[in-house]
């Protein structure tokens, strides 16, 4: 297996991010879908990485394995997506842990993301395994979980 190399997302990483994305089978969305539902397309991201929007992705010999991204000004992780193949190898904590890293060093005490609220998903599992708590409140099918500075 060659080596996982972990680095910080650039906006010419932004078609195979979404390649990435759109390959997940849990939680699975189109590239339609995603811009209707959530107002994301690839040029909007393009826009918000000169802004507010970081992100850190997980690659082997050049291919996108997974990424994960937030939101500085929100405090909120907006994705994490790890290709089908490449999971069971820790990329998605790894990542995910590279975004609430940067998001607490900008100062956030409490930072959230919306995920799936059904148990069976893995998803479900994956975020409460590192920490991530829900907050009761429901945005549209997903729920609201947060994850608290850790002041020990």
């Amino acid at each position: 297996m060659a080596e996982l190399i972990y680095r910080r997302m650039e906006k010419h990483d932004i078609p195979a991010t979404l390649e990435v994305r759109l390959s997940t089978i849990e939680n699975a969305i189109t590239l339609e879908e995603m811009k209707r539902d959530y107002g994301v397309t690839p040029a909007g991201i393009a826009t918000a990485m000169e802004g507010d929007l970081a992100g850190w992705l997980c690659e082997e010999k050049g291919v996108v394995l997974g990424f994960a991204m937030g939101d500085r000004t929100s405090g909120e992780v907006l994705f994490v997506a790890v290709r089908p193949h490449a999971e069971q190898r820790g990329i998605g904590s790894a990542v995910l842990r590279r975004v609430t890293e940067w998001l607490f060093d900008l100062g956030h005490e409490r930072i959230w993301l919306l995920s799936n609220p059904d148990p069976t998903v893995r998803a479900h599992g994956f975020y409460r395994q590192l920490g991530w708590q829900p907050t009761g409140e429901r945005r549209g099918l997903d729920e609201v979980l947060e994850l608290m500075r850790d002041v020990g």
